[in-house]
C-alpha cells in the first residue's frame, strides 16, 4: 500500500487494473473513456462520431460516412463489450446509452492521465 494512500480511500485490485489496462490499450476504448469522464453519459451513435471525429482531428479530408459507420460497428460489437466486461462502463442495450461505471478512483485517474498525455504528446 501507498504510503500516502489512505485506509479509507478506495483501491483498485491487480485483477481489476490488468484489466483496465487490457481494455484501455485500445486507443478508440479510451477515447470512449475520455468521453464519458467529461459526460458520464452518452448514445452509442453519439460516440462513434465523437470517437471518428477526434481520430481523424488531424486528417484535412472529409470523413465518409462509410469510416462512421464502420467505427459505430466496431465500439458495438467490440470496444464496448470489452469496456463492459472490465467494470468501466455500462452498456444500456435498450436505450443504446453508454455510460461510465463506478469504476474506482485508481482507474479514473489512469484514464485521466492517458488522456493528458495523448492530448499533449
Amino acid at each position: 500500500m501507498d504510503p500516502e494512500q489512505s485506509p479509507a480511500e478506495p483501491t483498485a485490485s491487480p485483477d481489476l487494473l490488468d484489466d483496465a489496462f487490457l481494455a484501455l490499450r485500445e486507443r478508440d476504448r479510451r477515447l470512449v473513456l475520455y468521453f464519458l469522464l467529461e459526460h458520464e453519459t452518452a448514445s452509442l451513435s453519439e460516440l462513434a462520431d465523437v470517437v471518428t471525429a477526434w481520430s481523424h482531428a488531424g486528417d484535412s479530408r472529409v470523413i465518409e460516412p462509410r469510416c462512421r459507420n464502420q467505427r459505430y460497428l466496431r465500439l458495438r460489437q467490440v470496444h464496448i463489450p470489452k469496456l463492459v466486461d472490465a467494470d468501466i462502463v455500462t452498456h444500456d442495450e435498450e436505450t443504446g446509452r453508454v455510460s461510465l461505471a463506478s469504476c474506482p478512483e485508481p482507474i479514473r485517474e489512469l484514464a485521466a492521465r492517458a488522456c493528458a498525455a495523448e492530448a499533449d504528446p
